[in-house]
């Protein structure tokens, strides 16, 4: 290791040589600074030249070059090849245990909370991103495409659900996780399936219409919904039941089985399976019917579960109806539909066995960021998103379709059909503000 540190001494002091010679027009070498730096190989004390850009009577911006060739961020020891493999292996691992694996390993020993604070930063990259994102669909009705066209499948599965993690703080604080996957079905692989093209989504949304609205966003640079079935799957909460409908226009919801028949096991033992076999057969009638006769044999201790589940089953009786009886009979030709339900072992597996079961406590902020990083893990992002992001901050999209948006009106008075074009902002969210401007703008209220 130590003839690999001094080799790598000598090939830097090449690079900032070189760079010296090809350096732009107007930076000139003000001196040479040293500093200590963290790699994969050890522990490095490099010097390198500081330039200053040439400038009319303004404050000159300095910069090292070499530290940019080499992504060495600014006040931060760890090199960008450590970092990466700090933050990918706290997605797994406590963040002492990752600090302690990696010194095993005979890496530079790092103090957990050094790994905790790149976590942080990272995941606070990528809730800008998805912010940036949200906003440029939501409030600026931007358009997002991909650069290889829009997909248009005959189905999306959407299945969602939500986990409580603790909070610091306090003994009960909690924060629920928002976990959503989408995909275009299912590959047969002998007796195993898998799903198809699966994205997902995760984030400590406050609410029901940030998590669909970054979702919908999300998903739209990707499919092309005028020609997709979308078909939701989830538990009984409001967020789910009722605001799906509102970003995926004529969408077919569905209760979830497993949550359904978890509580009807959990009320009635034995007999679940029966209820089950009769809603099967798409009688929703005689389900409710059965299900409120049984309301006398309901244990006292149970009686909230049962008045709970009653009131999801008469408020939503068309979701109790299963999705593949609700396609039409040329939907369902040349496809295989299976059951639904994996939102309950992406929860389980992707979210929980870091955020949960292991007895662990998180700050809100902290419990976003690290949804985030797991996201990308899921998704199979994370090791390009921590290689292609430098130091410098994601730029924001949002600042130039606001300066598109102020050229626009300026020629809005010339233009009478102004007034006849939608607002953006006013699409979509049920939100009471927006309630009352559609109210104002003549809009009928959804």
């Amino acid at each position: 290791m130590a003839f690999a540190r001094e080799l790598f001494m000598v090939v830097l002091q090449t690079l900032d040589d070189e760079l010296l010679k090809h350096r732009a027009e107007g930076l000139v070498c003000v001196g040479k600074r040293s500093r200590t730096i963290l790699t994969k190989i050890g522990e490095i004390r490099i010097t390198r030249r500081l330039y200053r850009k040439a400038t009319n009577g303004k404050k000159a911006r300095c910069r090292f070059l070499l530290d940019e060739a080499l992504k060495i961020q600014p006040r931060r020891r760890v090199t960008h090849g450590l970092l990466r493999l700090m933050v990918s292996l706290s997605t797994r691992l406590s963040f002492r245990e990752s600090a302690e694996v990696l010194e095993e390993a005979g890496f530079p020993r790092v103090s957990h909370a050094t790994v905790h604070a790149e976590v942080r930063r990272y995941g606070e990259l990528v809730k800008k991103r998805l912010e940036n994102q949200r906003r440029l669909v939501f409030e600026f009705g931007q358009e997002l495409s991909s650069p290889t066209g829009k997909k248009k499948v005959p189905f999306l599965i959407l299945e969602v659900d939500g986990l409580l993690v603790g909070l610091q703080g306090g003994h009960g604080r909690k924060q629920e996780i928002k976990l959503g996957v989408a995909y275009e079905g299912w590959e047969i692989q002998g007796k195993q399936r898998k799903l198809q093209n699966a994205t997902v989504m995760m984030g400590a949304f406050e609410n029901g219409d940030d998590f669909w609205e970054s979702f919908s966003a999300c998903l739209s640079e990707r499919y092309d919904f005028s020609v997709i079935q979308v078909i939701v799957n989830g538990d009984g909460a409001r967020w789910i039941q009722e605001q799906a409908g509102v970003y995926f226009k004529g969408c077919i919801v569905q209760l979830d089985r497993f949550h359904l028949m978890r509580d009807l096991r959990l009320l009635f033992r034995n007999k679940a399976k029966e209820l089950m076999s009769v809603l099967e057969t798409g009688d929703i009638q005689v389900f409710m019917d059965t299900l409120e006769s049984l309301e006398p044999e309901v244990p006292e201790k149970k009686r909230k579960l049962f008045n709970k589940l009653l009131r999801q089953c008469r408020k939503y009786p068309s979701h109790l109806v299963d999705y593949r009886s609700r396609l039409r009979e040329e939907q369902r030709q040349g496809y295989f539909f299976s059951g639904l339900g994996v939102a309950e072992t992406m929860v389980d597996k992707k979210l929980a066995n870091r955020m949960k079961k292991r007895g662990m406590r998180w700050s809100r902020e902290g419990a976003w960021c690290m949804a985030l990083l797991l996201m990308l893990r899921a998704n199979g992002q994370l090791h390009q998103w921590l290689e292609e992001t430098s130091h410098e901050d994601i730029q924001n999209p949002v600042k130039e379709a606001t300066i598109r948006k102020r050229i626009a009106s300026r020629t809005l008075l010339q233009d009478p059909t102004w007034r006849h074009v939608c607002i953006p902002s006013l699409n979509g969210p049920t939100r009471p503000w927006k309630i009352a401007l559609r109210a104002l703008a003549g809009l009928a209220s959804t």
